[in-house]
């Protein structure tokens, strides 16, 4: 997989493949900020409701060699993700609050976990809008299906609101000892403290690097399936 500045290219079955990475339209950066801004409030008290995991819960689908049913889908975690020059520090000051969790408890430390994350979205200059992240947890479908083809479709949908968008996107697999890496797993673990302390955040060898390629509107009504780029 090469990936420059615009595109990112790939083999599948001994054809080349290229893709012209976008940003992700304003709508959807506003949606994922705003409503992981407000579920933020919620669990800090500071605003009434109940948390909206829609920004954070996507379908995600594969290809797989499956004849009959070449299409595998799997829920996916995801999130937005800091600029490079950002990320080292913010993985940095995560790992400090994971550690403080394990040593004085979860439910002890839970405000000043959130407080970093309310911080962070606070920020939405910092975020890249070519990408989406997640972490390789199971190696079972879904991996085999990538490391052969990877392309990939997210498929969002707000249930509280019915506001509904797709992207197709190509998958890139990055490595532990990768500030990318380590951010990555260090928010997931922000939330997901290890009940063990010695399990380590860097236990995850691959973390997910999506970048979008086309976007359609799913959401229900006369611009439904109409391609955003």
């Amino acid at each position: 997989m090469k990936i420059d500045n615009e595109t990112i290219s790939f083999e599948v079955s001994g054809k080349e493949r290229i893709y012209k990475f976008q940003q992700m339209p304003k709508d959807f950066f506003d949606w994922q900020i705003e409503n992981r801004l407000k579920s933020l409030k919620i669990f800090l008290g500071l605003e009434k409701g109940m948390p909206n995991f829609s920004p954070h819960s996507v379908v995600m689908s594969t290809i797989s060699e499956n004849e009959e049913f070449p299409i595998n889908s799997c829920i996916k975690g995801l999130g937005l993700v800091p600029k490079d020059e950002y990320l080292d520090d913010l993985a940095k000051e995560a790992l400090k609050l994971i550690d403080l969790a394990k040593e004085k408890g979860v439910k002890e430390t839970m405000k000043e976990r959130v407080e970093f994350l309310l911080n962070l979205y606070s920020k939405p200059e910092i975020f890249n809008k070519n990408v989406l992240s997640s972490i390789e947890i199971y190696y079972k479908r879904t991996y085999a299906n990538v490391l052969k083809n990877p392309t990939a479709n997210l498929l969002f949908y707000d249930n509280t609101t019915g506001y509904s968008i797709m992207f197709n996107s190509v998958v890139e697999f990055v490595p532990r000892n990768t500030a990318y890496h380590k951010y990555v797993t260090a928010v997931h673990d922000l939330f997901h403290v290890p009940k063990d302390p010695k399990i380590k955040p860097d236990r995850f060898e691959y973390a997910y690097r999506f970048w979008l390629v086309e976007a359609y509107d799913k959401t229900p009504g006369p611009q439904a399936s109409q391609k955003i780029f």
